[in-house]
């Protein structure tokens, strides 16, 4: 039997099972979060793509919008630019890596990136957006215990108030599916915050 375009598509957008891991078969690197409502989502999308028209939309949540771009740093610095525009955005968070929601695989892939991004007289803290989960059990991790697990993989060491870098954990549903964890290490004006205190 072939398959047809309608099922290349779907194989082209879900996420596909190898070696026991989920791989994203079209995976994103930027995050968008914003006000809610159908209208914001609207206005935020349009002027986006008025600025960066490159950006490719992969998928939608509450309030958020991931995208794919060549390089999310260098969006980040573009769209700082017309931070004025940008008054329903409340972050624009590039991201490094995107692995399953299981504190363990998190906490090994933060550890890589910590090695490869942090030099080892910088300080870091760990930001976690979303639940987490034990992987053997499959139950939801407490944000507290998760942060400490990840934190005690990273040989740097840790300032909660005045770091050089940030390791920066968003959970989120992708497709409305599985939940996934975007992972980003980086210095704190890498993340574009423009409302205090919103997700």
């Amino acid at each position: 039997m072939g398959i047809n375009n309608q099922s290349i598509n779907i194989l082209s957008i879900y996420i596909v099972l190898m070696n026991g891991a989920y791989i994203l078969a079209r995976e994103f690197n930027l995050i968008v979060t914003h006000e809610p409502g159908p209208d914001n989502y609207r206005y935020v999308l349009s002027i986006l793509r008025e600025i960066v028209p490159e950006l490719v939309l992969v998928d939608t949540g509450p309030a958020v919008l991931l995208f794919k771009c060549s390089d999310p740093y260098d969006v980040v610095d573009r769209l700082r630019e017309y931070i004025s525009e940008l008054r329903m955005v409340y972050r624009i968070i590039p991201v490094d890596t995107v692995t399953n929601a299981y504190v363990e695989d998190v906490a090994e892939e933060a550890r890589i990136l910590a090695e490869e991004k942090i030099p080892n007289n910088r300080t870091f803290r760990i930001t976690l957006r979303g639940r987490l989960y034990w992987k053997e059990t499959r139950a939801p991790a407490h944000s507290l215990d998760a942060i400490r697990i990840i934190a005690e993989k990273i040989d740097r060491q840790v300032s909660l108030t005045h770091p050089d870098y940030l390791v920066y954990i968003r959970s989120l549903r992708l497709y409305g599916r599985r939940r996934i964890a975007a992972i980003t290490v980086t210095t704190p004006d890498k993340i574009l915050s423009l409302a205090s205190g919103k997700p």
